[in-house]
């Protein structure tokens, strides 16, 4: 990746992640070794155990469609993977994967597999809803998420009163940065490297 990346660590338990979780509904992207089928890329690639997959995440959205199958969608470079746990109501019913209304949908024909794909390097981007974004976030932030410069900055913004009664301090390329100067400290830089760790 060609971009500037900085590395930027917060402390501060489950308090820190109280302020940051908003971010993992927004969106974070994750470097690819190997494009592939969506199943490889959630399991091989993120992390994701496929127990966990079969049994709490209720719904996923690939480039904005629900989908069912996860070895017949291939997830290309700058594509879209949402998880989330289930959805109230009849919206849930229907884009829950599996489910008895999933018919109810517009139809629209799945992906195959594309031999071209394979070794092939990439990005997509995460988004985490709900109970996902609760139980997984913890080890997507202590291992680093990737964001953009001007969605880490936007976002503390947002959350200014929080940040400082959380985490009044982080670190930038390990070394320490009062949170009100964070900003011109990632100057230059495009991506930024999250961590937050649970430890006080």
């Amino acid at each position: 990746m060609a971009e500037g990346i900085v590395t930027v660590r917060f402390k501060g338990g489950d308090k820190a992640f109280s302020v940051f979780q908003g971010l993992l509904t927004q969106g974070f992207e994750c470097p690819l070794k190997t494009c592939g089928t969506l199943k490889h890329v959630l399991c091989r690639q993120l992390g994701i155990s496929e127990s966990y997959l079969n049994e709490r995440v209720q719904t996923i959205f690939l480039n904005g469609r629900a989908v069912d199958d996860l070895v017949g969608e291939v997830v290309g470079n700058n594509s879209r993977i949402a998880l989330s746990a289930a959805m109230p109501g009849l919206v849930g019913a229907v884009f829950r994967k599996g489910g008895m209304l999933s018919s109810l949908r517009n139809p629209r024909a799945g992906t195959t597999q594309d031999a071209s794909l394979e070794n092939r390097l990439g990005r997509v981007t995460l988004k985490l809803f709900n109970l996902i974004a609760a139980e997984l976030g913890p080890e997507f932030f202590k291992n680093g998420i990737l964001i953009k410069k001007e969605q880490l900055i936007h976002y503390l913004g947002w959350k200014k009163d929080l940040l400082h009664k959380a985490c009044p301090a982080a670190t930038v390329d390990g070394r320490q940065v009062e949170t009100d100067a964070l900003a011109s400290s990632l100057a230059g830089a495009e991506y930024v490297r999250l961590f937050v760790d649970g430890d006080e």
